[in-house]
Parts: C-alpha cells; sequence; structure tokens
C-alpha cells in the first residue's frame, strides 16, 4: 500500500504522521507525493510505524516515475 494511500485509510494527516514518527514534515510530505525517495533507515522505520501496511520497497521511486 502506498503510504498516501495509508494516511488517508487511517484519516491521519502528513504532519501526524511526521510528528509520531519524530521526522520533518517536509521530508514526509515530500516522500508522500514522490518527490523524494527515503532513505533505507527511514523507508524501514516508516514500514515499522504502518505495521508493514507499507513496504520500504512500496517507497521507492522508479526511474520511469520520476521523469
Amino acid at each position: 500500500m502506498q503510504l498516501i494511500q495509508y494516511l488517508k485509510d487511517r484519516n491521519e494527516s502528513v504532519s501526524a504522521f511526521a510528528a509520531r514518527i519524530s521526522e520533518p514534515q517536509t521530508t514526509i510530505r515530500k516522500i508522500v507525493y514522490g518527490q523524494r525517495q527515503p532513505s533505507l533507515p527511514l523507508a524501514v522505520k516508516i514500514s515499522e510505524a504502518t505495521e508493514g501496511a507499507t513496504s520500504p520497497g512500496e517507497l521507492v521511486i522508479n526511474s520511469s516515475d520520476a521523469a
């Protein structure tokens, strides 16, 4: 599941999620909207915070999507 869908399903804002995992809101917002790729440790942290609903692999931006 993509992170944006996870947040929508749980009615959780980007800022609330960022605060919950102690990460900057701007960083999480860019990840949610596909503007940046998280580091591996952050991808794992997000996966753990979503209880596996969003896997680290789903947070990777495909080069064809980034164009």
